[in-house]
């Protein structure tokens, strides 16, 4: 019983330092492969996330009274498929994230901790 003991140690003291040496390469490639994306990431990141700057605020006064003007004279009827398929799309996305983000600040998948 000892003596497979010592053999599984000495096969395990051998096995690790390849193991360690193989995995490192790999996860080398792949940090090189994955290089690119993440730059890419990274700088669409920086420029979508910011939030808006005073200068864009007439832009998006101008955006919210149009919306208004549409829903005042009926415009926002007038729409194709395909643009009432996306629009809904894009409010189920925010709607989703709405309550992504409700469930990371509550720390639970259903309701509040009262």
């Amino acid at each position: 019983m000892a003596q497979k003991l010592v053999n599984l140690g000495q096969r395990m003291a051998t096995a690790t330092p390849r193991f360690a040496t193989k995995l490192s390469f790999q996860a080398l490639g792949l940090a090189k492969k994955a290089q690119p994306h993440a730059t890419k990431f990274w700088n669409n990141a920086k420029v979508e996330m910011l939030p808006p700057k005073t200068s864009d605020w007439p832009a998006i006064k101008k955006s919210f009274m149009g919306l208004k003007d549409a829903a005042l004279t009926g415009k926002f009827l007038d729409v194709t498929v395909k643009e009432a398929c996306v629009n809904t799309l894009v409010a189920a996305e925010i709607a989703f994230w709405f309550y992504v983000g409700e469930m990371i600040g509550r720390r639970s998948l259903i309701g509040y901790n009262v």
